[in-house]
């Protein structure tokens, strides 16, 4: 029976997002990529699980912005449960919304990257 290869996952590192999905978090997440790729160009794990989605363009922005650095040869994959995050990834990036368990296993770091979307008030 044939099975297929799964693609090489070398030196995992997660990007964990949390909070309320924006500007301001899709600008740091991108930032925290950039830093990553320019570090040695690990795969990227996108953990999307514990993001509130309060529109969908935001959600076409961050998805813009990953399929842009996958279009640069890095290599980035989401980690995603819902169903509105499974349906857009397949959709707009052709890709995979989860990632191989051996893949979430070799895993060596997690940067967490959090939002709020509350005002500070000084």
């Amino acid at each position: 029976m044939y099975a297929p290869q799964l693609a090489p996952c070398p030196a995992p590192v997660v990007i964990r997002l949390i909070g309320v999905l924006d500007a301001d978090l899709i600008a740091a997440f991108a930032n925290v990529e950039r830093g990553l790729a320019s570090n040695g160009g690990a795969t990227v794990i996108v953990n999307v699980r514990d993001l509130d989605l309060l529109g969908e363009r935001d959600l076409h922005t961050l998805l813009k912005t990953v399929g842009e650095a996958r279009s640069e040869g890095r290599d980035l994959r989401f980690d995603a449960k819902g169903f509105a995050w499974r349906s857009a990834i397949r959709r707009e990036l052709g890709m995979p919304s989860t990632v191989e368990e051996g893949c979430k296993a070799a895993v060596r770091r997690t940067i967490i990257v959090a939002h709020s979307g509350k005002q500070r008030r000084r």
